[in-house]
């Protein structure tokens, strides 16, 4: 079996599309399984384990690359990027959207090459039949869906998205997400730098949906409650700038400090470091992060998205809901946390992860896809002689 990955990211990017297609290649080789990765190139990339083999050039951002004509010729310059991969494998899998994932769908087509495609979120809840029509037929011309969640393959269905066949497998939790024994906790506390009171930590991108201006302007209140309470903030985005604008405005720079973008094997450290995770994403498909936090032992309070919510049926006794919308709500739900202490997360939040969100389960529904999707491709192939 040779399985060809595509997808418009790749590590070190931090994004859902470029860390589960490297977690599935690793996976997928050490079933014994042939394989790759294509992406764009990537500033600093460095995949590891070598699970990125090939670079396809990216669509540029001068006038002309955002022309017909220039479309045209970045399609042409990642075609001739991805006939290699694309003619050794048995199948391609791709993820999101985007040029490359257009043009290696009609790759894959031309070559009756059975393709999957995984659906994040993005591509779907912004999704418009008519700007987006191209990306619609690289969904209807799949062989199968696979969607992050089931609150996206519901959107996808109410936009009249062709989604049969279909599965949901939801994002799996890297094993370097683990909760440890009290005192390694207080030792990494110790190197971080933690101070004495409470350490609130999220993760997201810095942009718009992050919803970052609610949970900073609850912050003066919050610290009010209990004055030696941090907050760090990982990730990188467009809105960086106006939101340490906003924490200088509140005065709050001792207290609130921005991370930047942090990987995966060191990430696990702060979220063992934290006495509560907070996610106020006024947008959210799944909430992987949540479950990293919750894997490391630390409890989650996170906005009513469709996401999280799902998430939380999960998790009932570690991971608490509020109404999105209003930003007091969030207030009352955090100081609510905060006042019970935070307890660290039980044992049958842990058992559920284990069972459930772990890279070898979610690699072993996807090998089943594959396998699935290859016989009845060979079916049919065969009943046409």
């Amino acid at each position: 079996m040779r399985i060809c990955m595509v997808s418009p990211v790749a590590p070190p990017v931090q994004a859902a599309n470029s860390l589960l297609p490297e977690l599935l290649v690793h996976e997928l080789r050490e079933r014994g399984v042939d394989a790759s990765f294509v992406s764009h190139p990537t500033a600093g990339a460095v995949s590891a384990g070598g699970t990125l083999n090939t670079y396809v050039p990216r669509r540029g951002s001068g006038l002309l690359h955002r022309s017909r004509a220039g479309a045209v010729l970045a399609g042409a310059r990642i075609a001739m990027g991805l006939r290699a991969a694309l003619r050794v494998a048995d199948l391609a899998h791709l993820h999101s959207n985007g040029l490359i994932v257009e043009v290696a769908s009609l790759l894959a087509r031309w070559r009756t090459t059975p393709g999957i495609i995984t659906l994040y979120g993005t591509d779907i809840w912004h999704h418009d039949p008519v700007v987006h029509r191209r990306f619609a037929e690289v969904v209807t011309g799949a062989a199968h869906r696979i969607f992050y969640s089931r609150a996206l393959l519901t959107h996808a269905r109410s936009l009249g998205l062709a989604v049969d066949p279909s599965t949901v497998i939801h994002a799996p939790v890297a094993e370097v997400f683990r909760a440890v024994s009290d005192e390694e906790r207080l030792q990494i506390r110790r190197e971080l730098g933690v101070g004495p009171g409470p350490l609130l930590l999220t993760v997201k991108r810095l942009h718009e949906v992050a919803g970052y201006p609610d949970l900073l302007s609850m912050m003066p209140t919050i610290i009010a409650g209990s004055p030696q309470t941090t907050l760090w903030i990982v990730g990188e985005g467009e809105l960086r700038a106006e939101l340490e604008r906003q924490v200088a405005e509140l005065q709050l720079t001792r207290s609130i400090q921005f991370l930047g973008q942090i990987d995966n094997a060191r990430l696990w450290r702060y979220c063992v470091a934290a006495d509560l995770f907070v996610l106020p994403s006024r947008l959210e498909s799944w909430g992987s992060v949540s479950i990293e936090a919750l894997a490391c032992g630390t409890p989650v309070v996170a906005s009513n998205t469709a996401g999280s919510t799902e998430v939380q049926s999960f998790f009932p006794h570690d991971m608490t809901l509020y109404d999105g919308r209003n930003p007091n709500a969030l207030c009352a739900a955090v100081r609510s946390a905060m006042a019970r202490g935070a307890p660290r997360t039980g044992s049958e939040t842990a058992r559920t992860i284990e069972t459930r969100f772990r890279p070898s389960i979610c690699a072993a529904a996807y090998y089943e896809i594959y396998e699935q999707t290859l016989r009845e491709a060979f079916d049919r192939r065969s009943n046409r002689y």
